[in-house]
């Protein structure tokens, strides 16, 4: 006898997989087995909750998450240095920029207490891996995390909208991806914000990578505009970038944006270089 109109049997709780389902799960189960995933940094064997990175990675990742930041430049401090919310870097400037949020630092100090070695962070490597390298599964992991300190900002409920900051079109011939742009997509995806087209890159200029703290600046002044028929009517915007070296680039898309009639920006970056020296050797890998 058939018995049409037949549904199986469920029990609360226990929802009934589907022979494609099995199927997959099984196949993904034999390829960990055979496969092992590894550690996107080090290569070495993710446990639990650590992955996609190896307990050791993901213990140094938290650290430098955690490391304290100026409220005002996202510069690195220690305690009891900040003074009404500026530190030493910016205390005595008058930035575009309100305040800036970041993940964390792009260097780290040295065991032996050395300042001028240039030691990559284990999140600045991340960064990299992702911008340089076609490391695309880093992607959602960094903008998530940018998610998070943006949305734990104190000011957040005073931004109407977002801005990446913008690349020319000769740059994207030479890049695997532009991290600015898809770090926003998942920063509005999470917070709800909308994203604000109203910046554009009009200079291609040289990349910022290898030029000296002077030379940035100036490969940067006047490379931005406000786009064609964009009013901002003192609109509080967030400006989003995945790495602040000197400052220079953001700090000029907020003067433009400033002056193009913002009220207030903000910022939120990946990675801040906190530079002891104008002439660090950082600018030649990042």
């Amino acid at each position: 006898m058939t018995i049409l109109n037949r549904k199986p049997f469920r029990t609360v709780g226990a929802p009934v997989s589907t022979p494609v389902q099995t199927v997959r799960r099984l196949v993904r189960t034999t390829v960990d087995l055979l496969f092992p995933p590894r550690c996107i940094l080090c290569g070495g064997l993710p446990e639990g909750e650590t992955a996609p990175f190896c307990p050791g990675c993901a213990t140094l990742l938290e650290r430098e998450r955690r490391q304290p930041a100026c409220p005002t430049c996202a510069a690195t401090v220690g305690p009891f240095e900040i003074s009404d919310e500026r530190c030493r870097k910016c205390r005595n400037r008058r930035p575009w920029i309100a305040k800036t949020v970041r993940v964390g630092p792009y260097r780290v100090e040295a065991n032996n207490g050395d300042r001028e070695r240039d030691n990559v962070s284990t999140l600045g490597r991340l960064l990299r891996s992702y911008k340089y390298s076609g490391r695309e599964e880093s992607g959602p992991i960094l903008g998530g995390w940018l998610a998070q300190v943006v949305a734990g900002a104190p000011w957040l409920d005073r931004v109407e909208a977002i801005v990446a900051v913008p690349t020319h079109w000769k740059h994207r011939l030479t890049r695997p991806l532009y991290a600015a742009e898809t770090l926003t997509a998942i920063v509005v995806k999470r917070t709800g914000l909308p994203q604000a087209q109203v910046l554009t890159r009009v200079k291609a200029g040289r990349h910022q990578m290898g030029l000296s703290y002077t030379d940035r600046s100036d490969n940067v002044r006047g490379a931005f505009a406000i786009r064609r028929g964009a009013t901002l009517n003192d609109a509080r915007l967030l400006l989003i970038d995945d790495v602040k070296t000197t400052g220079a680039t953001i700090n000029e898309c907020a003067k433009v944006l400033r002056r193009g009639g913002a009220a207030e920006v903000y910022a939120a970056v990946v990675v801040t270089v906190d530079l002891d020296r104008p002439t660090s050797r950082v600018f030649s890998s990042i």
